[in-house]
């Protein structure tokens, strides 16, 4: 898979813009703040429906502005995609999904038009932060892979937030007309909770594989075995919707003084071991920058062996955070893929083998690219 075509209107410090990126590598180089990530930024959210850096859409749009425009066309091995995101800060819904030119019923209808991965340094926080932050990660990849996935989280998120809203409602009471209704809640949950936690399960298991013969490839140590583990209530559920129900129907009276569920999916997390210790307690920052760029590099082979093509690669200034050992392990598996790179200056780039070279420029707030 490809972009073919880029346009922005009203985008961040993007004015208007059209471009039509070339099929190989794409180096954008330019002052901190010029614009760069943006660029980035409007690709990953074509992809995802959503930004990598904030979860607030009306920051997307130029100030001043009463709406922004993010159109996209891919090429992939069924044909050409069209897709167009339209973001209004002042009307709703705030956020309008375009496939082919016509208003898609549903967000999540553009999942599956554009594959991203994208990398970038604040990606260390998939290691350093909370398990909320390795969930985020899983989830985001897996909406793209496969776009029903996303369909049955928003399931389960619904169940669990009704299920919550119970349990605050009924504070302090009891009896067994609020058994009633949770028992009912628990079945819905249970059910909803088995396609979340059997394709996290499948998802860590194949990332894992790709990302522990990476990591071989570009440590220092190559006896540093990197490993990866689902670990939450469900993930050696041999019979993930009995335990899951068996589970809610133990952990009830605790659910009840904390007024909200403790036990399921939702509370998954993923270990990240090395040599069998966990990374995030410790590993250096070298370490932590392999594991982080070893998982990167195993998404683009998982996605080509589930989806059949290979993802755009946007590596979002992270030539300055490696050294020439991991530059070249990353240019390597890049190879055959299309790629987005960015960087202060055009010769962090160099190996690079690039196709095209933008100067990205901030002329009076408004970002410019120069082809060189």
């Amino acid at each position: 898979m490809y972009f073919s075509t880029l346009r922005l209107q009203h985008f961040r410090n993007y004015d208007t813009l059209e471009l039509k990126p070339v099929q190989g590598t794409t180096v954008l180089y330019g002052a901190n703040g010029s614009g760069k990530t943006n660029l980035l930024e409007a690709m990953h959210l074509l992809s995802v429906g959503r930004s990598h850096r904030t979860a607030v859409d009306r920051e997307m749009i130029a100030e001043g502005q009463e709406a922004a425009f993010i159109h996209g066309e891919t090429q992939r091995l069924d044909g050409k995609h069209d897709l167009e995101v339209r973001l209004y800060p002042l009307v709703k819904p705030q956020k309008r999904v375009l496939l082919y030119g016509k208003p898609a019923e549903r967000i999540t209808d553009m999942m599956g038009h554009a594959t991203t991965v994208m990398f970038g340094p604040e990606d260390l926080r998939i290691v350093r932060d909370g398990p909320a932050a390795r969930r985020r990660f899983i989830d985001m990849q897996l909406s793209q892979i496969r776009p029903s996935y996303l369909k049955a989280l928003k399931r389960y998120l619904s169940a669990l937030e009704s299920r919550n809203a119970l349990l605050r409602a009924a504070r302090g009471s009891g009896g067994a007309a609020l058994d009633a209704q949770l028992d009912a809640w628990d079945e819905q949950l249970a059910g909803a909770a088995v396609p979340v936690a059997e394709t996290r399960r499948w998802f860590v298991h194949e990332l894992a594989h790709n990302a522990a013969a990476q990591y071989a490839a570009i440590a220092e140590n190559a006896d540093e075995p990197f490993a990866l583990r689902y670990t939450g209530p469900l993930a050696t559920a041999g019979d993930p919707g009995r335990q899951m129900l068996e589970g809610l129907r133990r952990a009830r009276g605790e659910d009840r003084q904390r007024l909200y569920t403790t036990f399921g999916p939702h509370r998954d997390d993923v270990a990240m071991l090395l040599c069998g210790k966990e990374l995030r307690a410790f590993g250096s920052q070298g370490q932590l920058r392999s594991a982080v760029l070893s998982m990167k590099l195993g998404e683009i082979a998982l996605i080509e062996n589930e989806m059949g093509e290979t993802p755009t690669l946007l590596l979002d200034d992270v030539f300055s955070e490696l050294d020439a050992r991991r530059r070249n392990a990353l240019l390597q598996s890049a190879q055959g893929v299309q790629t987005f790179l960015t960087c202060t200056d055009k010769a962090d780039a160099a190996g690079a083998r690039a196709d095209a070279f933008y100067r990205v420029v901030n002329t009076d707030g408004h970002a410019l690219l120069q082809r060189e």
